[in-house]
């Protein structure tokens, strides 16, 4: 269960389909976006990430192809511990100005499982198959 509040300007989240995996969000206010700038956006939304989770959020695919924004970070993290309201920072790649309407439904979020990670400083890693091979070393 993902629970959520909204601000007093904000709009439902929403899952578009049965068994969507990304839950739509809305923009609470109109917003421009250059050619070639970024702007941040508000939702009003606020969740509470269940625990052992995080949220990813994206731009919804149609918000990538017939208006090339893109987020300005690539792919936003939404930790469980945070309350705040969701804000989505979007890019224009494409060649004119983008304007989007309070209500127009542009990013999804994602709420998967994650594995609790300690860490520990060491002189030395264990040996792998990979070793250091980096970017390329698999054709």
């Amino acid at each position: 269960m993902i629970y959520y509040s909204l601000d007093k300007d904000a709009y439902q989240p929403r899952f578009a389909y049965e068994g969507d995996a990304g839950m739509d969000l809305a923009l609470s206010h109109d917003l421009t976006v250059p050619v070639g700038g970024h702007r941040i956006g508000d939702t009003g939304v606020h969740v509470a990430i269940p625990e052992g989770h995080v949220g990813m959020l994206f731009v919804r695919s149609s918000t990538g192809i017939k208006k090339h924004l893109v987020l300005s970070n690539g792919t936003g993290i939404v930790d469980q511990g945070f309350r705040g309201q969701i804000k989505i920072s979007l890019h224009n790649t494409g060649d004119k100005t983008q304007h989007i309407a309070a209500g127009d439904y542009i990013a999804q979020l994602v709420v998967v499982p994650i594995a609790t990670n300690h860490i520990a400083e060491v002189s030395e890693l264990p040996d792998s198959e990979r070793g250091t091979n980096g970017i390329g070393s698999s054709n």
